[in-house]
């Protein structure tokens, strides 16, 4: 079954009490259970093969980052002087990781505490 280009419906058999608990931690984060287990699901992939993300942009507090796996274009932003995943809700996936990366890249790590306080004049 395809829900659209590039996509396949894949249906798991889980056991109840982790279906409860992925659905706990969804509710928490405020993503759909599916959207959780994807990004779980690419984030163990990564282990595995290396050429998962490309840097897209960045702007202001904000880097975007190619996610191949997904297919989308994933906003990391800045929020309490650290890196959030607007996608995972969650300042430890695999986007939040890799943007680190850009940004330690860049020398710009010093700067995350400065713009959760940035204001355009």
């Amino acid at each position: 079954m395809s829900d659209g280009p590039g996509y396949v419906t894949i249906k798991l058999r889980l056991p109840s009490a982790l279906v409860e608990r992925l659905e706990r931690v969804a509710r928490r984060r405020g993503v759909r259970r599916g959207r959780l287990i994807a990004s779980l699901l690419a984030d163990w992939v990564e282990d595995y093969v290396g050429d998962r993300f490309e840097h897209f942009s960045t702007r202001d507090n904000r880097i975007n980052v190619v996610d191949k796996f997904l297919g989308e274009i994933i906003p990391v932003s800045v929020m309490k002087g650290e890196l959030y995943c607007e996608y995972c809700k969650s300042f430890t996936c695999g986007h939040t990781r890799y943007a680190k990366k850009i940004y330690a890249r860049w020398g710009l790590m010093s700067r995350l505490s400065s713009w959760e306080n940035f204001q355009e004049p």
